[in-house]
């Protein structure tokens, strides 16, 4: 796994970047306060819509966030990292299924009701994509992930427009391989 970057990073750079990733956790807890809100008429229902997708990101964000941890200290201690790029994929890949599983719910659910309405965790949603792309970016930093096999193609264009470092990242990981092949 080679470091797209050979920058030293302090300890305060390693805890801002792992809060980062543990926002996750807090936009889940969030997801599931907004959802048992006394202004909702069916929590339960709501719940059923979310419960999937909190779980996901808790389980991902476990493994996330240990997998941070071995990159940290195989930085710190300049030794090779303990992390697994397949467990840090995976994670990634089951949160934004889930989140595309999620939508895809919300639509039938609104098909159902022969309108567009928004669902009262839409907002929350959007939030947590964004905090996953975040993340995603994280972990390029410091080792190469599949992008392809983590999020569709479209959703991998739009990050790209959104934020001109992951290109640039892409770019820079294509390039080591080729050093390295």
């Amino acid at each position: 796994m080679a470091a797209i970057q050979k920058k030293d990073y302090s300890m305060e750079e390693f805890e801002t970047r792992y809060q980062e990733i543990t926002k996750l956790y807090d936009y889940a807890e969030e997801l599931v306060a907004t959802v048992e809100s006394p202004l909702v008429n069916d929590a339960q229902k709501q719940l059923d819509i979310v419960e999937p997708l909190i779980s996901e990101i808790g389980d991902a964000t476990d493994i996330l966030t240990r997998e941070f941890l071995y990159i940290a200290e195989g930085k710190k201690y300049k030794t090779q990292s303990k992390a697994s790029k397949a467990h840090i994929e995976g994670a990634l890949r089951k949160i934004f299924a889930a989140l595309n599983d999620y939508s895809a719910h919300v639509r039938d659910v609104s098909k159902k009701a022969h309108g567009s309405i928004m669902n009262i965790a839409d907002p929350i949603v959007k939030k947590i994509q964004e905090q996953v792309e975040q993340v995603v970016i994280i972990f390029l930093e410091f080792i190469h992930i599949s992008l392809q096999s983590i999020m569709g193609k479209m959703e991998l264009e739009a990050l790209k427009v959104r934020d001109s470092r992951v290109a640039l990242m892409m770019h820079q990981h294509a390039l080591a391989q080729q050093q390295q092949g």
